[in-house]
């Protein structure tokens, strides 16, 4: 070996891991054997992929002919981080502070071109169901995570096992349902024919490839290709994917992001000609989208994407259902942020009430989660002498997010201004009958309204994919009246919340895991406070709440004609 002495390999592979991949290392142990040595290497779980990488660099270079030498990365565990991290005694002070909400900021949201910073998974295992051969409809609130999903399953795909390719609807959003359908294929033939090259130029499979990418090339720089013509591709595009798959031995993965973007009464037909394209070949769809910005079949003519036979759904939203759980998954995502800039654990920034605020604050979204815990670092800031970031901190946070969460609105919604309108007008009725007229925040509809009048209904689920609503439950049993069920739902934190905590009203609330209903000062609502430490005492609370009527929609629905 050329390399360092034994005595120095330690500090020499602290400074190869801080020069070849920026990574701290957090703790080195030297496990001798007869015939090895084995350098166990601490790190951060973010660091862990490049740690490997460079660990394997280094073994031939601390090696030598009469003995080996192996470097293994392994994850640190939460209490070495904690006892190396350098002191934060001024908590949110601390430019450790900054440099998160700089972080969150910069990486929160997730696109093809920058990846989350750290993929959480959650208890649904939803990554292997992406990433298995069969159709899937993912979907989720805004922010819940489908293009996170997305790209994590496209990174996990193997290159000799696989190719893929990437479209996001929002560049397309303002082409007709024909021209939307060519740009998908060229970009699935731009993969193919890339992955060629162990193909004969001559093979018939290669020359229909190349000849219908040129068609494809030619029709999308026409203005107004006609209908005729893109039908006639569907079966030449079906056939050269089957034969290019079968031949070259390769799965095509499709990932299609933010599908909602395309107007509701394109949507079935574009899924439909797509469809007709992979069939049979071992091609597979993924689109991601918002369930109720989403009609992904109709039935008559049939068009689309049926569920359970062509197409498995997914949905990713982590609700106020399970708290503890929500809770659980959202700080693990956050501490993924704070470690990468020094921070060890949560508490050295955050009250623990205010810690359970975020949750209920954020809707249990991971984005609005990371917003939320950034702009309430920065309320904290301002506040002098403050160390911790505490609960009304994050209040004065949710309160300044509910002019952003209307502009999303008015957004995502910006083809169909009439559509925009109504939910606007709705979630007015929504706050007037919470607030004004029964002082709850939270509040039931029950499952018949919701089963007769569907189209009402839909109007409430645009508030709930918007997250100016959240679910909190989605069968609340009637106590008087057996087999009567309703939902449960809560207004998001920033429809009551500003400088302080809406005064006079029952809310729910969230501590150590657990659902409360509390009156806030000067509430003349009845009942005293209530914990809801298990399910029965959740429902128990969750029964209290007013009951919300679908009739209060009836003349937006009718006026849209759904």
């Amino acid at each position: 070996m050329t390399g360092p002495s034994v005595a120095d390999i330690p500090q020499f592979i602290r400074e190869q891991f801080m020069r070849r991949g920026n990574i701290r290392v957090i703790d080195i142990t030297v496990r001798a054997y007869p015939d090895e040595t084995n350098y166990i290497v601490l790190v951060d779980e973010l660091d862990l992929p490049v740690a490997a990488s460079v660990g394997n660099e280094l073994d031939e270079e601390i090696s030598t002919s009469e003995r080996r030498a192996f470097v293994i990365a392994r994850k640190a565990p939460k209490e070495l981080h904690e006892r190396n991290a350098r002191p934060m005694k001024e908590g949110v002070q601390d430019d450790r502070a900054i440099q998160l909400t700089r972080l969150i900021s910069a990486r929160s949201r997730v696109s093809e071109a920058q990846p989350s910073l750290s993929y959480v998974r959650d208890a649904q295992v939803n990554l292997s169901a992406v990433s298995a051969p069969r159709q899937n409809l993912i979907f989720g609130r805004r922010g819940a995570g489908k293009s996170a999903l997305l790209v994590e399953a496209r990174r996990t795909l193997k290159d000799d096992e696989a190719i893929s390719c990437w479209v996001n609807m929002q560049t397309l959003r303002n082409e007709t349902p024909d021209r939307v359908f060519l740009y998908v294929i060229e970009e699935i033939l731009t993969a193919v024919v890339t992955r060629q090259q162990n193909l004969r130029p001559e093979a018939a499979v290669s020359v229909l490839s190349a000849t219908l990418y040129e068609n494809i090339q030619e029709l999308l720089g026409r203005a107004a290709p006609s209908t005729n013509e893109i039908t006639a591709l569907i079966p030449r595009i079906q056939r050269v994917l089957k034969r290019f798959l079968d031949t070259a031995g390769l799965q095509l993965f499709v990932f299609i992001d933010d599908f909602y973007y395309l107007s509701r009464a394109q949507q079935p037909r574009v899924l439909d000609m797509l469809h007709g394209c992979v069939r049979d070949a071992n091609a597979w769809l993924k689109i991601a989208s918002i369930r109720h910005l989403t009609r992904w079949f109709q039935s008559s003519p049939p068009l689309g994407l049926q569920t359970i036979h062509d197409a498995d759904l997914l949905d990713l939203d982590v609700t106020l259902q399970d708290p503890a759980r929500a809770k659980e998954f959202l700080e693990n995502i956050f501490l993924q942020y704070a470690r990468h800039v020094g921070v060890p654990a949560l508490t050295r920034l955050f009250h623990g009430a205010a810690l359970d605020r975020l949750v209920l604050a954020s809707g249990a979204v991971p984005r609005d989660y990371l917003v939320l815990a950034a702009s309430s670092i920065a309320k904290a800031q301002r506040r002098s002498n403050a160390r911790l970031v505490g609960v009304q901190d994050v209040n004065q946070a949710a309160g300044d997010a509910a002019q952003v969460k209307v502009q999303e609105l008015e957004d995502d919604m910006a083809s169909n201004v009439t559509s925009a309108t109504r939910t606007l007008e709705a979630l007015k009725r929504v706050r007037t009958f919470c607030l004004e007229e029964k002082s709850h925040t939270y509040f039931l509809v029950r499952y018949q309204d919701k089963e007769n009048y569907p189209q009402r209904y839909n109007i409430l689920t645009d508030l709930l994919d918007l997250r100016l609503i959240h679910l909190v439950d989605s069968g609340v049993s009637d106590a008087h009246s057996a087999g009567h069920r309703s939902e449960a739902f809560m207004l998001d934190l920033s429809q009551f919340s500003g400088s302080r905590l809406k005064q006079g009203i029952r809310v729910l609330d969230f501590s150590g895991g657990r659902i409360l209903s509390r009156k806030t000062k000067g509430a003349s609502v009845s009942g005293s406070d209530r914990t809801g430490d298990t399910p029965l005492k959740i429902i128990a609370i969750l029964r209290t709440a007013p009951t919300f009527s679908l009739d209060q929609f009836a003349d937006l629905a009718d006026e849209v004609g759904m």
